[in-house]
Formats: structure tokens, sequence, C-alpha cells
């Protein structure tokens, strides 16, 4: 007899007849689609010929550009590392993320020398190690040949291979969550807890490279839930208990790292602008009587429906989430409204008379004419498209389900078709896919919660749910092509094993992966060849330099006078220090509005001025990043632009400015003072030199 059916019969014989049988009736909603077909040596090679593709892929090109992004702040905590044995920034600031990576760097570095190829060697490695581990995770739900597609997709996925080129810790979180997952599956295989307890320390690891680790530990209690097994149940719960407080643990470790700026200084940047839309509902009175009115009708028409679903529990629970749905229209929360709506549609579905479906039409026309009455309404106000939107949606915020779906459209499209069809099949009293509990658990439930936290972020921030999501699209897929070539009668293991590289093809992207891959400062900006420049430059004390991105130029340059950044970025990464407003990475001070870039010009007529500009952000021209009024006054005519790097964005600026403004002159005392001034000014515009604008061609330099 196996472990882990020993384990099933113990389970069966200490727990309770009532939670057993309330259990298995959960369990009995999904059907385990763990296939029985076995990897063959031919598909062993597949997976090895793989492995070393995409070994090529995560080395070719690693050390072909500078360091971009945040790799600075690894390369400086490294840097401490090395000079002091622990992640020491130059503010002083103790680095507390990726600890187990920046050690894996310091290592990397201490054997081939300080060069992005050696800092990134670790991310490739791991990158290397993401394969395998991705094949084992798969077997859980995949034949051999669509597993290989899955393992595939990972080797070529386009934002798997840039986090695996560069220098932070996303391609760790990755691995540690494939790692954990694959424990998992074992454990559900075999009964054995030592899989579990890896489970667990994977996870932990993975906190340590990232707390967004956390969002995939209710996968802990995935097995129990299929198998309808409490002892499983109760011991995925202890490991979510674990999970849960270390990362507690973590989270608060990281947080006391990390200063905060004095709500005296914040102000010193201006109002903080909201997050999210900031529309404001401002309909007249008839309008706002009109649509409530409507809500009374809709709420009728929610009644209605109700009274079709048969069963008092049913029909109470279908009625609450329909009214709870409409409620939350009204007030504009849109995002949660679906939801609502969603599961009460859905319930009544399952549950209802024949009636239910014309009933339902009729209400979903009506909360659709609502709806279009609120954007009607809401558009003069908003002035966009996306306000619009962003003002009925409300909080949760939707934007994390638009990044995690950019990881990889197809994989998220077939995801969201997955996710459907098992609320149809649900519907039909028939059970649903196991996978479908991998998705609701592993990608809805996390993007939502993020979406609770933040209104907009990275699609990185949503990559702890792309294993998930790239395992269930392939699932689906998987289930798709079984039941075509069954209706069809035709052969399936040729016309599967197409259907399957096909599928790798539509998730990896190729035009996406050849963009990315190798693209050197086509697609990276250049901090190295904007700090070349400046070293060229015969820099002296006199001088001012400042940086939009400090990080990098206090990496290469070892240091910068000041960090040019709106005030919306400052205000998140910066903190008092001697009177001043400064970095708490690199203890730089901050220059975040015109009136403080003004001043320096103005206190300093007679020095010459350099602005490091950046390509990073460069979606809407730094402008976000900037805010609009130092986004005007750096590309006023007060710059010149003398530099410009091998990615054809990153740009050297230098002051034009060669006299005090008005605003100065008018506050000198005497005229003696006044002639004095305009003599140094003008002695500086003939023998000061006036560079003109230079420009990258050489390829990059090994470094």
């Amino acid at each position: 007899m196996s472990a882990a059916s020993r384990a099933d019969r113990l389970s069966s014989a200490v727990t309770p007849p009532g939670a057993l049988t309330d259990a298995q009736a959960l369990a009995a909603l999904f059907r385990i689609t763990a296939p029985q077909e076995r990897a063959r040596a031919v598909h062993f090679c597949v997976l090895a010929a793989l492995i070393a593709c995409g070994a090529a892929f995560r080395f070719i090109g690693l050390g072909a550009v500078g360091l971009h992004g945040d790799e600075e702040t690894m390369a400086l905590a490294v840097r401490g590392i090395l000079e002091g044995g622990a992640p020491y920034l130059p503010s002083g600031m103790l680095y507390p993320r990726g600890l187990t990576q920046l050690y894996l760097m310091a290592a990397s570095v201490s054997l081939f020398g300080e060069t992005s190829w050696a800092l990134r060697l670790p991310s490739a490695l791991c990158g290397v190690t993401l394969i395998p581990l991705a094949w084992l995770v798969g077997r859980r739900f995949l034949r051999p040949n669509w597993n290989l597609a899955f393992a595939a997709a990972i080797a070529f996925i386009p934002e798997v291979l840039i986090y695996s080129q560069t220098a932070r810790m996303y391609v760790f979180m990755l691995a540690c969550i494939a790692a954990s997952m694959a424990c998992l599956f074992a454990w559900e295989r075999s009964g054995r807890s030592r899989w579990l307890v890896g489970a667990v320390a994977a996870l932990i690891v993975g906190l340590d490279m990232h707390e967004l680790t956390i969002a995939v530990a209710p996968l802990l209690l995935l097995p129990g839930l299929l198998r309808g097994d409490l002892r499983r149940m109760a011991a995925g719960s202890v490991a979510l208990l674990v999970t849960t407080v270390a990362y507690i643990g973590v989270e608060r470790w990281v947080g006391a790292q990390y200063p905060s700026l004095g709500a005296e200084f914040a102000a010193t940047f201006g109002p903080e602008q909201p997050i999210g839309s900031t529309v404001r509902r401002d309909f007249a009175s008839m309008f706002d009587l009109a649509l409530w009115g409507a809500g009374v009708v809709l709420a009728l028409l929610a009644l209605n429906v109700a009274r079709a679903v048969r069963g008092w529990a049913a029909a109470m629970a279908s009625g609450v989430l329909l009214l709870a749905g409409l409620a939350l229209q009204l007030a504009l929360y849109y995002h949660l409204a679906a939801l609502a709506y969603l599961a009460g549609a859905v319930l009544a579905l399952r549950r209802g008379a024949s009636p239910v479906g014309n009933r339902l039409v009729v209400l979903i026309a009506g909360l659709a004419a609502l709806a279009a009455a609120h954007a009607m309404l809401l558009a003069p106000l908003a002035g966009t498209f996306i306000r619009t939107v962003g003002a009925m949606v409300g909080q949760p915020s939707v934007w994390p389900y638009v990044r995690v779906i950019q990881l990889s459209p197809a994989a998220g499209v077939a995801m969201l078709a997955a996710v459907a069809w098992g609320l149809w099949l649900f519907t039909r009293r028939r059970p649903l896919p196991d996978y479908w509990l991998l998705a609701v658990m592993g990608v809805w439930a996390p993007i939502f919660a993020l979406g609770a936290f933040a209104w907009n972020v990275p699609s990185r921030y949503t990559s702890m749910s792309l294993i998930p999501m790239l395992l269930c699209a392939f699932a689906f897929a998987q289930q798709i092509i079984d039941a075509l070539l069954e209706r069809l009668h035709a052969q399936r293991a040729a016309i599967a094993a197409v259907a399957a590289a096909l599928t790798a093809l539509l998730v990896v992207n190729p035009v996406r992966a050849a963009a990315v891959w190798n693209a050197g400062y086509g697609f990276h900006p250049d901090h190295a060849g904007a700090a070349d420049f400046m070293r060229s430059q015969g820099i002296v004390d006199e001088d001012i330099v400042l940086a939009e991105d400090v990080l990098q130029q206090t990496y290469y340059l070892g240091g910068v006078d000041y960090w040019l950044i709106g005030p919306d970025v400052a205000r998140r990464f910066t903190m008092r220090r001697g009177g001043q407003v400064v970095d708490f990475y690199t203890g730089t001070p901050v220059i975040a509005t015109p009136a403080m870039l003004d001043d320096l010009l103005q206190n300093n007529p007679q020095r010459r001025i350099f602005v490091i500009g950046s390509a990073e952000d460069r979606r809407d021209h730094r402008l976000s990043v900037r805010g609009p009024d130092l986004h005007e006054a750096i590309e006023s005519d007060r710059f010149e632009t003398i530099f410009v790097a091998r990615d054809g964005r990153t740009r050297v600026m230098r002051a034009t400015q060669r006299r005090a403004p008005p605003s100065i002159l008018m506050r000198i005392e005497s005229q003696q003072d006044a002639e004095e001034l305009a003599r140094g000014a003008a002695s500086e515009a003939t023998s000061g030199r006036e560079p003109e604008p230079h420009r990258a061609h050489t390829p990059a330099p090994q470094e």
C-alpha cells in the first residue's frame, strides 16, 4: 500500500463522519486532472535541450549593457558586503531585501570582479534552474508533451528572460515559488510530510527575496481541498500559518530598515497627489434622483431573479448578492459590484428554475443602462476615457489584472477563458477541473488583494502569479485540444504535440522575445555611457552635478550633488538628515520642485551645472516621474543638451544661465555690486567653453 493510500485511510479513521462528508462534498465539485502518462527518454532529451537553449538565451549578452533599473541598489549593497560584511548603502542604511541573492552576488564579484556580468550571474543561473523546476510543477496537470511546452514557455517567455538577465530578485522569487509548488504536488502524491516542509521552506526563502511571495501561500491548502482530505487540510493550514508568521516577521524587519520623511519636510514637496481616480461625483440633484429611482426598479428585478431560485437559503444568498452588487454599482464601486453580480448570477443559474435565465437577461440589460448613464455623467467631469473608467471602477483597482495579463497576453486570455468555463460548468452542476481552483487561488485572489493596496503597479509586481497563470493556460489548452480530437476521432499524439508547440509559441510571443533578448542599448538605458562622459568633463569641486537617477550615478561616479526628481517620487524615498531632505539610499540632497531648482541656478550663476538625465520610465517622457512643473523646468531653454548616450535617449545637459534673473538683481544693494556681477557673467560667457552635443557611436565596452 502506498504512503498516500495509508494517509487517506488514516484520515478517514480519525475524522468525524460529518466533517469528512463536508470535505468530500467540497472535493466533489472538482475533477482531478493529474495525467497518468509518464515521461519517456525522448521527453527527457527534449527537456535537456530546452535547458541548454534557455541557458544560452540567458548568458548571451549578459554583460553587454551597464546596470539599469534597480540593479544599482543591489550593486551598492554588494559593495557594502565586500567592504564591511553587511549590505550597507552609501547613506548608511542596511538594505534588507534579497539578502540571499546579495551574498550570492558578492561571491560572484569576489570570483570574477565587479562587472555587470558578475553581478547578474546568480540571476542567470537561477533562471536556468527555473526551467526544470517548472517541468516538475507541470507534471501535476500536464501530459509530457504539454509539460515540455510549458517548460519551453518558461525558458523563453520575455519577462522571465529579462528577470534572468537582471541583478534583481524577481527570478529568484519565481524559482522559490516553483520549488514550493513542486514540493507541494509531491506531498499531494505521496503524503510524505517532508515535501510539505520543503514547500514551506521554499516560500520562506522566497519571502527573503520579495514579500509578494506570500500571495501564493494559500496554495498550501490546495491538495486538501481537491482531495477532500481533512488531514491534508489541517496540515496545509498549519503550513500556511507558519508561512504567514514568517511573512509578518520579514515584513516588519524590512520595514524597520526604511526611514520615513517627517511631515514638515514632506510639506516642502507640496500636497501629495491622490492615488487612483480624482473625479468627484458632482451630479445635479435631478440626475441623482433619477439614478436612485432606476436603482429601485433594478432592485425589484434582482428580487424577481431570486424568486426563481429553488431553496430558501440559495434564493436568499442570490438575492443578497445581486442587491449588494446594485448598491456597489450606485456608489461607483463597479469592480466589487461586478464580482457580487457574478456570484449572485452563478448561484441563481445553478439553483434556479427555468425562468431564471430570462430574468437575468432583463436585469443585465437594466444594469448596462445604468452603467451607460454613469459613463455619460462622469465623462465630462473626467475628461479622458481612462479617468472615466477609473472613476467608475473604484477600489480595489483593476489595474493589477491588466498588469498580470501583460506578462503573457495569450496565457492571460486562456486563463480567463478557463475561469469562465469553470463557472459555466458550475452552473450546469458539472465538476470543475482542478486547475480552476489553482487559477482562483494562485492568480485571481492575489491580484485582487494587490489591487486593494495599490492603484497601479509595474507588471513585475504581479509576477508571483506568472507560473500559476501559465500552468492554468496550458492545462486549459490541453483540455480543449483533447475534447476537439475526441470529437473528431483524430489521432491524438502527433496533433496534440503540434498543438502544444503552437500554444507555447502564442504564450511566449516570439516577436517580443526577439525584441528583448540581447537587445543592448536599443532596449536598456545607458547610465554607464553618461557616467563615462561626465568623467571626461574634468569635474571639479566647484561644479554642480544633478542626476535624475541618483542610484545609478552614485554607483558609477561615486556620488552626485543633488537628486533631481519629482515630488511624488521624492516623498517615498527620502529622509531628514542635518536639516536637509536626502535620498535614504545614497544620502544625496533632493531637488524636487521648480522653486528648489531655481534657487540652485540663481545662487550659482558662475558655476558649471550639469544634469544627468535618465531613459528609465520613458513611456511619457518621464512626465509622471518628474511631475508637470519640474518636467517643464528641465525641458526649458535653461538647459542645453551636450551629450546623448548610446541608447539615443539618455542625455547630459548643462545649465545655460549666465546671470542672475531680475528677482536676484532687485536684491543687490548697490550699483557697484550689480556691475561686478555683470562683469563676472560677461567674463564667463567669453571664457567658458560651450561644447557641442556629443553622441556616442562606439559599441558598449566589455566590463
